[in-house]
């Protein structure tokens, strides 16, 4: 006891910068390639941020020196990195921060690794762990954690770990936010705070150093300090030396550092004259004691070190090992001879259902892999089993049943290794990884694969270059080659209406519109040549363009095609020549001067539904002219009104049974009686294209609506038709192509592809407008003049 009053004594008077000078003296610059040494010459005048105020980490010494945990270790990173760095100095960690983002500072000795991602300086590897405690008054109730502060203050410092994490955390508790540990030991000591959360150390110096009596830890909090250097954002190089430096540190330095600061330090300081009288009256008696039990004491001293040090190496191995197991992503079972459950983590008790008080000694095959159901799994353990004391590692997969009934498929990696430090009994050792997503995505992906090669349309997977990389048997089939041979080909190669010299530009024009469709002929195997429809998807996956093309052999559609036309021209033919043969009849009865008025009426009715016969006639053979693209157009001077009145006028049972009305405008004012719109084309097309547009809005029109017509003429002709109806939003991307009709029920869906066709042969275009609170527009512009010659 002599001795050990003799030496702290005697450490206790020296000063703390000869303490320090053996810890600088421990080692030399670090190596370095010529590189990062030019980088630290160029870099000579780099400035380091410290904060004060948070003794023994870092705090400013009686010489005004910067002293503490900190300063010892980024003293060490700059002699072995040969920096001198200019200090600069703030008075909390908050303020070290903003100094950080305003770029005064280019190092920061110390900075909480959980600082937000906004910051402008990375954290290096952490150098320093410290438990965060709470503090309390000596007489305040008994407290587990801070779970049992909930309403009440806790003081905090601004900025650090408690302040980001408790409020967060623990809403409850009401934060009263302080500068520094001292204002907050205060705060609690005189009542204005319940507690105080901070760094352990920071606390014990400060309770002593303070004569703050009346404190006292009463627990550790889950959080704790991790201190890095903190290295601005555009400087690698600086943060790459200091974390090499930072490894470079010895376990014997860190111990230094942390003993002198910790241990050493946490007394009473002692003035020099005093101490040395102390010494005097003991030394005496220490000397006598030091010699007879010199060798002993440090024979023993040696001895209980290195056991302490083994065991401490024992304990952090068992807790890593725990740590890991329970924290590991995959299933980690433990099994001892006769297959009963020693040892199971988090993720086993996650994927089976059980928890580990249900499984912990019960036996793994009767619980989780029946007998009767997996009888293969129970052979495979019987004989590892039978391979006892020879160390093995296999690999197998094999079901379970969890504890709902379901089958997850696992693959498991066993290892016999014997013994467990902590575990008894244990045999085996199996991690097991969940591979039931995976296996059900591979028989989806094996079902899909089937799918599309097997599909009965033929499919073409292509490249940005047009190099085919994949095709389905359909699409072999078709032309004739094998899968391989096609595989050798460009898109061109088997479509010969895609030239090699238009497929960028095509290429360009998929990626816009994300799809295309047409049809094209491609050559068979057998030298002859089959009709097909395109449509070519664009596609984006995982950075990888490609596109995907579908093959559908139209030969019978064509050919049904051209018999209908075939029969359309009969029928048109067939259908002529008598209508004419009526009309041309009617005109010589009307030349009779002996039938009543009732019979020249019925006769003037006649002779109408004849010529809207020959009319519709006419107009069907127009349609098929302009489908191939060979109508020619010859314009006339036509009024549009007289028109619309005749298709109101065949439109007027649906519009009176269904109580709609039609409004007609010319020049945004109401149509007079009189009052003409004269276009050039042709009657025929015109009346047919007002006649689609006309009977689609009145179908459309909800009852009671008004269906509109407007006619205005700017650089063109412009017609519009409003109804108060809306589009289906399944039919509005192809709102003007062939057969789309939605919820009528004798619809053919032919409207309005018949008036694109003709607003677009008679050289204008056909466009739409629909919502649910303006209703349904449909907009014609026809031109001014029209250009025959094209």
């Amino acid at each position: 006891m002599l001795f050990a009053a003799f030496l702290a004594v005697a450490v206790a008077c020296f000063p703390a910068g000869a303490q320090q000078s053996d810890l600088k003296r421990q080692r030399g610059p670090m190596m370095m390639s010529e590189d990062e040494r030019a980088w630290l010459d160029e870099h000579a005048d780099l400035r380091l941020g410290m904060w004060l105020e948070s003794p023994p980490i870092i705090f400013r010494g009686d010489d005004g020196t910067m002293q503490g945990l900190v300063p010892a270790y980024v003293d060490m990173i700059n002699r072995k990195l040969g920096l001198t760095p200019r200090r600069v100095r703030a008075s909390s960690l908050a303020a070290m921060m903003q100094l950080a983002k305003a770029h005064e500072v280019d190092m920061v000795s110390a900075m909480v690794s959980e600082t937000d991602q906004g910051c402008e300086m990375v954290p290096s590897e952490p150098y320093l762990f410290m438990p965060i405690v709470i503090v309390t008054r000596s007489s305040f109730r008994f407290i587990s954690g801070l779970a049992d502060l909930d309403g009440l203050v806790v003081a905090m410092e601004a900025a650090h770990v408690p302040h980001r994490r408790i409020p967060e955390d623990y809403p409850g508790i009401r934060p009263l936010v302080v500068d520094s540990p001292a204002q907050g030991l205060r705060a609690v000591a005189s009542g204005a705070a319940v507690a105080y959360v901070g760094a352990q150390p920071t606390i014990a110096y400060l309770s002593q150093r303070l004569g703050l009596n009346e404190v006292r830890i009463s627990a550790i909090t889950e959080y704790s300090y991790s201190l890095s250097v903190g290295v601005r954002r555009d400087w690698p190089v600086l943060l790459t030396l200091v974390n090499r430096a930072l490894a470079s540190v010895s376990e014997d330095e860190r111990k230094s550092i942390n003993d002198y600061w910790t241990v050493l330090r946490d007394g009473q300081w002692m003035e020099r004259p005093k101490a040395w009288r102390l010494i005097g009256g003991v030394s005496g008696a220490a000397v006598a004691l030091v010699l007879l039990f010199l060798f002993w004491n440090r024979r023993l001293a040696r001895e209980v070190r290195r056991r302490k040090l083994v065991e401490q190496e024992l304990r952090q191995a068992h807790e890593a090992t725990r740590q890991v197991i329970e924290s590991a992503d995959v299933i980690i079972i433990g099994l001892d001879y006769t297959g009963h459950v020693r040892l199971l983590n988090g993720a086993g008790e996650a994927v089976t259902g059980y928890s580990r008080d249900e499984l912990l000694g019960k036996d793994w095959f009767d619980t989780v892999v029946p007998r009767e159901r997996f009888p293969f799994v129970w052979d495979e353990f019987n004989r590892l089993a039978q391979q006892t004391g020879i160390p093995f590692t296999k690999s197998f997969e094999n079901p379970i049943l969890t504890r709902s009934g379901e089958v997850r498929h696992i693959q498991w990696r066993v290892s016999c290794i014997g013994p467990v430090h902590g575990v008894e009994d244990v045999f085996v050792i199996a991690f097991g990884t969940d591979i039931t997503h995976r296996l059900e995505a591979e028989e989806e992906l094996r079902l899909t694969q089937f799918a599309m090669d097997n599909s009965a349309m033929g499919v073409l997977r292509v490249r940005p270059s047009a190099r085919i990389v994949y095709a389905n048997r359909t699409a072999a089939a078709m032309l004739g080659l094998t899968r391989s041979n096609v595989r050798r080909l460009t898109l061109p190669d088997v479509t010969p209406t895609i030239t090699r010299e238009d497929w960028p530009l095509l290429w360009e024009r998929l990626k816009r519109q994300q799809v295309m469709t047409f049809e094209a002929v491609v050559p068979a195997g057998d030298g002859e040549e089959i009709p097909v429809e395109i449509r070519i998807y664009y596609l984006l996956f995982k950075g990888t363009e490609l596109a995907i093309c579908f093959f559908a052999d139209i030969s019978e559609r064509k050919r049904v095609e051209h018999l209908r036309e075939d029969v359309e021209r009969m029928v048109r033919h067939d259908l002529r020549s008598p209508t004419l043969a009526v009309q041309t009849l009617l005109v010589f009865l009307d030349k009779a001067d002996n039938l009543t008025p009732q019979q020249r009426e019925l006769m003037e009715t006649a002779k109408a539904s004849s010529q809207r016969m020959l009319g519709i006639i006419d107009l069907s053979r127009a349609l098929f002219k302009m489908e191939e693209g060979s109508y020619v157009v010859s314009p006339e001077p036509v009024d549009l009104l007289p028109l619309v009145a005749a298709v109101a006028s065949e439109q007027a049972p649906l519009m009176r049974s269904r109580g709609i009305r039609m409004s007609v405008n010319v020049e945004g004012a109401s149509a007079s009686p009189g009052a003409v719109y004269m276009v050039r084309s042709e009657e025929l097309p015109c009346y047919a294209l007002l006649a689609n547009l006309l009977k689609n809005a009145v179908e459309a029109s909800p009852d009671g609506g008004v269906v509109t017509l407007n006619f205005r003429t700017s650089d063109a002709h412009v017609i519009s038709v409003h109804n108060a109806g809306v589009i289906p939003d399944a039919i509005r991307d192809v709102f003007f192509e062939k057969y789309v009709t939605s919820g009528k029920m004798r619809g053919t869906g032919l409207g309005t592809y018949t008036a694109r066709l003709i607003a677009t042969s008679l050289g204008g275009d056909i466009a739409f407008t629909t919502s649910e609170g303006a209703g349904t527009t449909l907009t014609v512009t026809l031109p001014l003049q029209i250009d025959t010659d094209s």
